[in-house]
């Protein structure tokens, strides 16, 4: 039995079955993760090895092409690239899109762990990270103290037995209250709010920014330390050998067991300079104090975060995979609230909050929706003029909505701005299944039969054509669901969404909509048996017992109240349809003569098309000629920017900047931005804050300083962002980068945040510098390029210190003790720990500032041979140098980039100006020039679309194919996606976005549903010449006949569009192009078929030679 069939002499079980999908719809709908985009598994890792102090070079030497090479050998690798820095090296591996990043990780690791033993015996194993493009920081925090009183210290409190013993605490810059605030603050940072916000569900890890770490500072005076006849070694010996607890066994006494424990560890600060570190032949001893200051200080640090321009701790709040961004910030800063609360002394802000833009971006896309499905029902109430009709193809939508819902939770897919506008589009195409069972029920309904009978028929006979209709858009996006690549991950899940709105709409039209439609109307008699008839308002009285006769009094003045009740029902609703029906009459009459109007001028035109083939043909031609001029102007990127309520800023400050230089530039930086209208707050990290940004892959320097900053408002995003370059290419920065959250994805793809990268190979990385200045001239006076950089840039002013071999030799002096010396001096070193409760403090060794700084002195100081001190001086020979600061390698090869940013040109014109930039430049043995960076990925991103686009194409024809028995008849029907296509370029171009996945991304979208109108019309007309008419009166009568359900079916899905092409929220440009793209395509594709159509179909029929037939 047809299912429509069934759903009409089962109705009970049709209603419970669709109660019960919006039951669990619901209890889905609150279960669903919420994020901006979907989750992607990027198939990349990166090799993260440290080798402190070393030079770039060294790294790149010692480090970075051992595991180069071990790395290459794993199964799957695309692309190897790296880059060497001071103490660090980064490798990162690209795989195939397909790849099993579990078993590559567990291949890699058995690669590196085998070259392992060749690496320096000082440098760190290598940490293999694997990328998530989720993992930039949902929130950030700022710590401060709110009523803080400093505990004072003096700046000199001698020790009792030394005038040279000095216990105190220091700060260069700050006031000691406020690096004693500091300290505070990072600790209650890292014990309290560290703590209590990673115990949280779904948070994976704080970070903490800013603030100073304590540090018990031991200052060796050099001259007194050779005065004693000492090393810096005999100093760390001496502290680490008086800073001992240990187990001394256990003493049995009778039948108890007693343990022995020694405790030998420093108990105060005091205790520190008391150490003996040399014992005399006479018995006399000196004491640490006796050569050095003993302070409490702090770490030296590589970066300070300060909040609208006060220095502050930072708290950065990572979420863990998959995991619901929007509820984890939610329980935050519930959390935040409860520690307010517990700690009012501290004062801990919420300074951005990324879920507030998810939410924003999420609510925009259902507000879309909701309007959306209004707009479309409106439109059918414009056509259809049947309140019932509208009301049961109304509930269509709710229904298919909680079915979709419902399939989206069973595979596990979020709610985000992609799978919600797949939703959007599938609002407007949902109703069209309906319309077509409701459109063909009213037919029989006015042929006479009764509703029943006319639902029974109606729909039984339009049930498989409209499914076989709607495999042909489902079979457009099979292809996105298994294509690979970025797209791919980026599109999945909006496929899945709407193939599940598609599919549900399938199962609406063909249970419910035949079940509503075959329900007789709700009469008023009903209430009028209520009233003249007591037997409905039956009431069970009890006849026995005490309260029998109240209750029989009582009963009929409730049967009047309920009486009186159903009277004024009636009266009201009687008064209500009348006043309907009369405005209605008048509004459907003119609603008639307007579309009776319309009619008749598609008729005149339509024979007038027919009459004159070939001027329609001719104007066809030149639309499309048109639209090939609109392509190559249109921009093409590789996903829109989207407007937010905050800006990141990247300042990068020339090498060798200090970290001081870098504060105080980012400071006038940071108050004239404060200025600004639109800005509310900014959040500055300063310097190397955290070690290494996954995501970029790059480790943070001293010179460089990222601004959060905080907008009241994101409709002045674009202005305030303006302002922000103006300010900063008049200010003492050297370059900056614009950064935004909605593109952790592109940062994954493109990591340089640049657009292009002209990559320069060679093996010695100064002719590769030279070629890149040499470029960098001619490539910066191009039209477009906005921003121009090179890569690598010289380092800090080095010494070079050569140790000579000979002399060593000659003085019986071990190399390595010359080194180990210089570094001491230098750097210092830890010699042991203090304990306070469960911290460990750090006690440094260092020479006094004067003597550490000033080289010759560094050089004056001497190392032990067996039988005498020899100078440095005399061991070495040293230069001033300068190198480079980092060196990136490519497919084991070393490179140097060219980074350019593309603004007010098309990006395509812009390389192919560089093309011939590097054809003309004459280039070196063994080098290699191309460019690289997002462009090409725009490249592959777009091209895997247009092949999905092909596929869709395919598929579509295959089905039709199928469907007809008929290999010419899918032909006539596919020229309409072209026809579409006509219409999404011209308005992609009039509003002027750009050509990107998502806007192609609507493309495949309008070639599932472009086709239906033509398939309606043809049809039409291959019927009415199976029925004898001639083929120009066939193509008139089924153009009349199919114009109004033509119309209405494109009209509900350009309308459904509407609000998400002129959207005003967050996120508005993420979708926008898309629903621009679909909606152009769809007002070309219903128009030009109305008219082309049937002009190939007569062009068809009169060379084919024979009359098609309608299966």
């Amino acid at each position: 039995m047809p299912l429509p069939s069934t759903s009409i002499k089962r109705p009970v079980t049709v209603a419970m079955f669709y109660i019960a999908v919006a039951l669990i719809g619901i209890y889905a709908f609150s279960r669903i993760g919420v994020d901006l985009l979907p989750e992607i598994n990027i198939p990349h890792l990166l090799v993260q090895t440290t080798y402190p102090d070393a030079s770039a070079e060294e790294i790149e030497k010692l480090i970075t092409e051992p595991l180069e090479s071990a790395a290459r050998t794993v199964k799957g690798i695309k692309n190897v690239s790296s880059v060497s820095k001071e103490g660090l090296s980064v490798i990162s591996l690209d795989f195939v899109w397909g790849t099993n990043m579990d078993f590559a990780l567990l291949s890699l690791r058995e690669k590196l762990d085998n070259v392992r033993f060749i690496l320096p015996r000082d440098a760190a194993r290598p940490t293999i990270v694997r990328v998530d493009p989720s993992a930039t920081p949902i929130m950030t925090l700022s710590l401060s103290a709110r009523s803080f009183t400093p505990i004072p210290f003096s700046k000199g409190r001698e020790a009792e037995h030394s005038p040279v013993a000095k216990i105190q605490f220091v700060g260069k810059s700050s006031p000691e209250y406020e690096i004693k605030k500091l300290i505070e603050l990072k600790e209650a940072a890292r014990v309290i709010f560290k703590r209590r916000l990673e115990q949280i569900d779904g948070v994976a890890q704080v970070i903490i920014t800013g603030g100073l770490e304590r540090e018990i500072l031991v200052e060796v005076d050099l001259q007194k330390l050779e005065g004693y006849n000492l090393k810096f070694s005999d100093l760390t010996a001496a502290l680490k050998s008086s800073n001992v607890n240990l187990p001394a066994g256990s003493l049995l006494k009778g039948l108890f067991r007693y343990s022995l424990r020694t405790l030998g560890e420093y108990q105060n600060v005091d205790e520190i300079a008391q150490t003996i570190v040399k014992r005399n032949s006479d018995g006399s001893v000196i004491l640490l104090k006796d050569v050095a200051y003993i302070k409490e200080s702090f770490k030296e640090r590589n970066g300070i975060t300060r909040f609208n321009g006060s220095e502050t701790v930072g708290l950065l709040v990572n979420k863990e995979p998959e995991s619901n961004s929007v509820n984890i910030a939610e329980k935050v800063k519930d959390a935040v609230q409860v520690l307010q609360k517990e700690y009012p002394e501290y004062n801990i802000q919420i300074v951005s909050d990324y879920s507030k833009f998810i939410t924003s971006a999420i609510e925009n896309v259902k507000q879309e929706i909701f309007y959306g499905g209004i707009l479309a029902v409106l439109v059918l109430f414009f056509f259809l003029k049947s309140i019932r009709n509208i009301f049961i193809i109304g509930v269509t939508i709710p229904s298919s909505l909680a079915i979709t819902v419902l399939m989206m939770y069973l595979f596990d897919i979020s709610f985000n701005i992609i799978s919600l506008g797949g939703i959007a589009v599938g609002v407007g195409m949902l109703l069209d299944n309906s319309i077509i069972v409701i459109e063909n029920v009213t037919r029989y309904r006015e042929m006479g039969l009764s509703i029943r009978e006319a639902a029974l028929r109606g729909s039984n006979e339009v049930s498989m054509p409209i499914v076989a209709s709607t495999l042909t858009t489902i079979a457009v996006f099979f292809p996105l669901i298994f294509m690979k690549g970025i797209t791919g991950e980026l599109f999945k899940e909006q496929s899945y969404a709407v193939i599940f709105s598609l599919t549900s709409s399938i199962i609406t039209a063909i249970t419910l909509i035949p079940m509503l439609a075959s329900r007789n109307k709700i009469r008023v008699r009903f209430f009028n048996r209520i009233i003249q008839d007591d037997k409905y308002l039956y009431i069970h009285l009890p006849n026995k017992g005490r309260f029998s006769l109240i209750f029989y009094w009582i009963k009929f003045p409730v049967i009047f109240i309920i009486k009186s009740i159903f009277y004024v029902i009636i009266f009201i609703s009687k008064k209500i349809s009348q006043l309907f029906n009369k405005g209605f009459t008048v509004f459907f009459a003119s609603v008639d003569i307007f579309m009776l109007k319309v009619i008749d001028n598609y008729d005149k035109l339509l024979l007038w098309s027919l009459k004159n083939r070939q001027k329609i043909l001719a104007l066809l031609l030149l639309l499309f000629i048109i639209t090939s001029f609109a392509i190559l102007d249109i921009k093409k990127e590789f996903i829109p920017e989207a407007e937010e309520d905050e800006l990141r800023v990247e300042l990068i400050f020339s090498s060798g900047t200090s970290l001081e230089g870098n504060a105080y530039i980012t400071s006038e930086i940071e108050d004239a931005i404060l200025k600004i209208d639109g800005v509310e707050s900014i959040i500055s990290n300063i310097g190397r804050v955290n070690e290494f940004d996954v995501i970029n892959r790059e480790q943070n320097t001293v010179n460089k300083t990222t601004l959060l900053i905080k907008l009241n408002s994101y409709r002045k995003f674009y202005r305030v962002r303006e302002k922000i370059q103006k300010l900063l290419k008049n200010s003492k920065v050297d370059n900056y980068n614009f950064m935004h959250n909605e593109t952790a994805y592109s940062q994954v793809i493109n990591p340089t945040k640049n657009d292009l990268a002209i990559v320069i190979k060679n093996k010695d990385i100064d002719l590769a510098f030279e070629k890149a200045n040499q470029l960098y001239n001619k490539i910066n006076n191009i039209k477009g390029i906005a921003e121009l950089r090179l890569g690598i840039e010289k380092g800090e002013p080095e010494y070079k210190i050569l140790i000579n071999r000979e002399k060593c030799i000659a003085y019986g002096v071990n190399i390595v003790d010359v080194s180990n010396q210089i570094v001491n001096i230098v750097k210092g070193n830890e010699a042991t720990f203090f304990s306070d409760f469960d911290k460990k403090i750090a006690i440094r060794l260092k020479p006094i500032e004067n003597q550490r700084n000033d080289l010759n002195k560094i050089l004056e100081s001497s190392v032990n041979s067996v039988s005498i001190s020899v100078p440095i001086k005399h061991l070495i020979t040293y230069q001033l140098t300068q190198s480079y600061n980092e060196i990136w390698r490519e497919n084991q090869m070393r490179a140097v980039y060219l980074f350019a940013r593309v603004s007010g040109a098309n990006i395509d014109d812009v390389v192919s100006e560089i093309n011939n930039i590097i054809q003309t430049t004459a280039s070196m043995p063994g080098e290699l020039i191309y460019i690289s960076g997002l462009n090409q990925e725009i490249k592959d991103s777009l091209s895997n679309l247009y092949i999905a686009l092909i596929i869709a194409i395919l598929l579509m024809y295959m089905v039709l194919a199928s469907e007809f028995e008929s290999f010419l008849f899918p032909f006539i029907i596919i020229f309409s996606v072209p026809l579409g296509l006509i219409g999404s370029i011209l308005l992609l171009y009039v509003f002027g976005e750009s050509i990107n996945i998502i806007s192609v991304m609507g493309l495949i979208i309008l070639v599932g549903i472009a086709d239906n109108d033509a398939v309606v019309k043809v049809e039409f007309i291959m019927r009415k010449r199976k029925e004898g008419l001639s083929l120009e009166n066939a193509i008139l009568e089924a153009g009349r006949d199919r114009f109004r359900p033509i119309v209405m079916n494109s009209f509900t899905v350009i309308f459904a569009l509407i609000p998400m092409m002129i959207g005003i929220g967050a996120a508005t440009q993420l979708r926008a192009s898309l629903s621009i793209a679909l909606a152009g395509g769809l007002i070309t594709a219903t128009f030009l078929t109305l008219i082309i159509i049937p002009v190939l179909y007569s062009y068809f029929e009169k060379y084919s030679g024979k009359n098609f037939d309608v299966l």
